[in-house]
């Protein structure tokens, strides 16, 4: 029995944390990605406009941001041990509550709430990572987290595709409230304390001193500048993708998860290059060679639309290619950052955080607005004809349909 007891406490750092993490982290993930093919139906069961589609995206980021500024140097103060573990506790109820949720307003307000665990997981719970392992490792265990975690993209809505043909959207919810009590215990099992508590008075004038001195370092600018720019397109494809391809663009659920498949999968391939070729991913160098893959992402995309409008193959295509070099890049840069001055972690964490989520909350909510207002010229499947299938597949196109 001591050998035991030794045994898990040995690896509870190690092991167990980054597990119970990895199961909080994927389940924040889940509340997004299994619900997305089936976002339409909850918009019509609650009798609200198609356009509040997007704002389940929009308003999960905003909740994101609104507690940036208090969870970083309230974790810095007090520790990160218990900050985390009362977000993973938020997130369970938040999550339980959407199974009673009457209206699309109700639901947009667990939606915020729910959102709220990106504040406890990337400004207290990747900050740990990074301060209980030493660089490399850090990357690297990020690297894992990641492509971990970016699973729920790949089988969210795949897997919510096919447990809607069975059971309620709501279902989905309940199930993942049950993964965030299990990484909710996780936490308070597993997590290290890596911060000393007391050791700076908590107090308004002494935490806008450090955001301000956060802001004031060019380094942290133009890491924050690169990260949150980096992912607009990511996260306009996340919000905008149910949009085009489900209700203007006719395909089924389970066609539109399978689409989302090549995207989110180049991720995690690129993350597992980082831990598994890459021998030092600490170097600058490593960063700059990721950069013409971007490049050539966006280039497909912007050129495959411009010369063959309307062929939804080219987003797909074009936005593999440029997710494939966010996965190189994010674990490195993202250490990069953090530890670009000497302020405290939790601080900068959250400084990071607000710019990126900001500019993706604002990216999330300027391309439905754009889709949207063309929806008297929505897309239609071309030569569907008598199919029972919306008639999509890679190389056919999306004409234009008359207005009703």
């Amino acid at each position: 029995m001591q050998r035991i007891i030794q045994f898990f406490s040995q690896r509870a750092t190690t092991l167990f944390f980054p597990m119970a993490l990895i199961l909080y982290d994927f389940a924040a993930y889940l509340t997004t990605d299994l619900i997305q093919p089936g976002i339409i139906n909850v918009v019509r069961d609650f009798n609200a406009d198609v356009s509040l589609a997007p704002a389940s995206v929009s308003l999960y980021l905003a909740g994101g941001m609104a507690l940036q500024w208090l969870l970083g140097p309230l974790s810095d103060r007090i520790g990160r041990r218990p900050v985390l573990i009362a977000g993973a506790l938020i997130f369970t109820l938040a999550c339980a509550a959407t199974l009673l949720t009457t209206s699309m307003t109700q639901f947009l307000v667990a939606r915020f709430v729910q959102g709220t665990s990106i504040c406890f997981i990337a400004t207290v719970g990747y900050v740990t990572v990074q301060e209980a392992f030493g660089q490399t490792k850090a990357i690297k265990l990020m690297a894992i987290i990641t492509s971990i975690v970016l699973v729920a993209p790949v089988i969210g809505p795949l897997s919510g595709a096919a447990l809607m043909h069975f059971v309620h959207w709501k279902v989905l919810f309940g199930i993942i409230a049950v993964m965030g009590l299990l990484a909710l215990c996780g936490l308070l099992l597993a997590m290290p304390e890596t911060v000393q508590r007391g050791t700076v008075p908590f107090s308004a004038v002494s935490v806008l001193r450090d955001f301000r001195n956060v802001f004031r370092n060019p380094i942290f600018l133009t890491g924050a500048a690169t990260l949150s720019l980096s992912y607009i397109p990511m996260m306009s494809w996340v919000a905008v993708s149910p949009v085009i391809l489900i209700d203007a663009g006719g395909m089924s659920t389970s066609q539109f998860a399978w689409a989302q498949v090549p995207v989110f999968g180049a991720v995690i391939v690129a993350n597992m290059i980082v831990v598994r070729l890459v021998k030092d991913p600490t170097r600058p160098r490593f960063i700059w060679r990721a950069v013409p893959i971007q490049l050539s992402g966006l280039a497909t995309l912007l050129l495959g639309n411009l010369l063959l409008p309307h062929v939804w193959l080219w987003s797909v295509l074009g936005t593999s290619l440029y997710a494939f070099g966010i996965g190189m890049i994010f674990p490195t840069l993202f250490r990069f950052t953090l530890f670009s001055n000497n302020l405290p972690k939790g601080t900068v964490s959250a400084s990071l955080n607000m710019v990126i989520l900001t500019v993706m909350a604002v990216s999330v909510e300027v391309w439905p607005l754009a889709v949207v207002s063309r929806r008297e010229t929505a897309v239609s499947p071309a030569g569907s004809g008598g199919r029972g299938d919306c008639g999509l597949h890679p190389g056919d196109t999306i004409t234009a349909r008359a207005p009703a």
